[in-house]
């Protein structure tokens, strides 16, 4: 990584599941992609996320099913109806996007150029951003995933890596591709 990151202790992620309503259950792995501010202090008044709802759900991240959009006084977030892709900004400043694991198989390189696209979609929403964000990565749920050039593996539960290092936006933009292939590779440890 590079060496414009900051130090930090592992910041509080707000997860997909907590995002989505309770009853939605995924039909296979999820990828989740979080961005959370690095300092206190980043707060989205409730006006300014109902004016990003629509921004999320016209994104063109959610996929090609009818989305789902909402905003509340804790976030706003535009999802496809069944729940498989989405993107949600907190109140709290965190911005969250979610989608399917290609074809159930943990394509490294693949994987590191769609978490790239969307680290930068994330950067783009047009709501101010925080001095710092600290990525972190997830996988839920890990049932049966292939490992391309490798076996299967079958490991229940989840894989949630949390942040470890905060970057300033335009550090993230610059660099996103090498950032998306470290979480990636920190997400393929458990794995392995």
């Amino acid at each position: 990584m590079t060496g414009q990151s900051l130090s930090l202790e592992e910041l509080p992620v707000v997860w997909r599941s907590a995002i989505l309503p309770r009853q939605y259950r995924p039909r296979g792995p999820l990828v989740e992609v979080h961005l959370v501010p690095a300092a206190p202090g980043t707060h989205h008044a409730t006006p300014d996320l109902e004016r990003t709802r629509g921004e999320l759900a016209e994104s063109g991240f959610v996929g090609e099913q009818p989305v789902h959009a909402g905003s509340s006084e804790d976030g706003a977030w535009a999802f496809s109806t069944a729940g498989e892709s989405g993107l949600a900004v907190l109140s709290s400043g965190q911005r969250t996007c979610w989608f399917p694991l290609p074809e159930e198989s943990f394509d490294r390189e693949a994987l590191a150029l769609r978490v790239a696209a969307r680290l930068t979609a994330l950067l783009a929403i047009d709501l101010p951003l925080p001095d710092a964000l600290a990525p972190a990565i997830g996988l839920d749920p890990v049932a049966a995933t292939t490992t391309v050039a490798t076996r299967s593996v079958r490991s229940p539960g989840r894989i949630r890596m949390g942040t470890v290092a905060a970057f300033p936006a335009d550090e993230l933009r610059r660099t996103a591709r090498e950032i998306a292939e470290d979480l990636v590779a920190r997400l393929a440890a458990p794995l392995s």
